[in-house]
């Protein structure tokens, strides 16, 4: 997964944009690529397949700074009942920001260009 081998810590979140007919959130970040020289670039983070996200997060003066992801491991939801339920598996994170928490249960995560 990419939060095992990325670090996303002091990544500045600028926007997060749902496409509701592809199931993406794309958050676009302003990510260190060079702590040496304090140098940040805007990538964008894409999570496929989202089934659910919340913002807990206080009234903010600024743009939200990620600590950390915490992967909350993979849950398994159930939608409908009978011939009409379907059953989803997806990963859980926690974006922890100085400002609160996001909650993402989606299925892929990856930067896209």
């Amino acid at each position: 997964m990419i939060f095992d081998d990325i670090s996303f810590h002091d990544s500045q979140i600028i926007q997060v944009t749902e496409n509701p007919k592809e199931n993406t959130l794309d958050f676009l970040i302003d990510f260190p690529t060079n702590w040496e020289e304090n140098i940040f670039e805007n990538k964008t983070l894409r999570f496929s397949d989202v089934i659910f996200y919340k913002v807990d997060e206080i009234p903010f003066d600024g743009l939200p700074a990620i600590l950390d992801i915490i992967d909350l491991g993979e849950i398994k939801k159930v939608f409908g009942i009978g011939r009409n339920q379907i059953e989803t598996l997806r990963r859980k994170v926690e974006i922890q920001t100085n400002a609160g928490n996001r909650i993402i249960e989606f299925s892929n995560c990856n930067f896209v260009e």
